[in-house]
């Protein structure tokens, strides 16, 4: 899973796009006669927390609202904050949120960009960590909102981990929180003597159960060995140190730095913070370290 360190600029648009639909919601211009007045009243109270409260706030919110709003019809809730707030922020906001955010490839896959080409627009794929069909009044909060790719989004949908949502944040990854337990790296074994398979590595248990929940293994697994087969060839069918010079000497006189130089050879990025920028960037960038270790 790929970490987001959001720009400001994405931050404070969310905001303002987010306070205006929130304000609209609680005044009943959007869903007139869905929400209760506790509800409302709710919404108004606690309008910064659900724009741009952190995560654990996130859950604390939406657990608190469960608590003291006993009244509110659950259905008109999601109408009003799935269907209708979150819908008019995609529809007219979407695009342009994720384009200040700059995320450019799914943060769970890295395989597929987060743009959804419809027949007649572009559209942003956002999923939402807790989802919006269970926790409705966290559909427009900022740390809630994950640009991914389609096929993600699909399968993550409303399914919860081990545990349930209400403990997630302990037991998978979330991408705009850092835990040193969220890393692995990605291997690769021979399943036969020709046919190399894409594995995924790492000691800790929650990154192991963020990949299993994510089905990222999977995914790699099923659509990516023709890219591992592709690496391999480069270091078996030449020289021993083809790979070394192909990485790092081919473009000496020209003075590229690492960085560019697998830009142009892989077409990735190879520092951590920009692997978002283009897809398969972490996948190739740990087989590729792995294959020059092999002398």
């Amino acid at each position: 899973m790929i970490k987001i360190n959001p720009p400001i600029g994405a931050i404070r648009y969310h905001e303002e796009k987010v306070s205006e639909i929130l304000d609209k919601i609680s005044r009943e211009s959007i869903g007139r006669g869905l929400l209760n007045d506790s509800t409302r009243k709710f919404i108004k109270r606690y309008k910064n927390i659900l724009i741009k409260g952190k995560p654990q706030l996130l859950l604390k919110i939406h657990q608190k609202f469960n608590t003291i709003i006993t009244d509110q019809d659950f259905e008109n809730l999601k109408t009003c904050f799935k269907d209708r707030g979150y819908g008019k922020f995609q529809n007219d906001y979407g695009k342009e949120f994720l384009e200040k955010l700059g995320i450019d490839t799914c943060v769970y896959c890295n395989r597929n960009y987060t743009i959804q080409l419809l027949k007649d627009r572009a559209r942003a794929e956002l999923d939402h960590w807790f989802p919006k069909e269970s926790f409705p009044i966290l559909a427009l909060s900022f740390y809630n909102l994950i640009p991914s790719c389609h096929s993600c989004n699909h399968i993550k949908h409303n399914k919860a981990p081990l545990g349930g949502w209400e403990n997630a944040l302990d037991t998978i990854s979330h991408p705009y929180l850092e835990d040193a337990r969220d890393v692995f790296s990605f291997s690769y074994f021979y399943e036969s003597l020709h046919h190399p398979r894409v594995t995924l590595k790492s000691p800790h248990e929650k990154a192991l159960k963020t990949i299993s929940f994510s089905k990222i293994d999977q995914i790699y697994k099923s659509h990516s060995n023709r890219e591992l087969r592709d690496l391999i060839d480069l270091r078996y069918k030449y020289s021993k140190n083809y790979l070394d010079i192909l990485c790092n000497k081919t473009f000496e006189d020209l003075h590229l730095s690492q960085e560019e130089a697998y830009r142009m050879v892989f077409g990735i990025e190879v520092e951590e913070e920009n692997f978002h920028k283009r897809p398969f960037s972490k996948f190739k960038k740990d087989i590729i370290e792995e294959l020059l270790k092999i002398k």
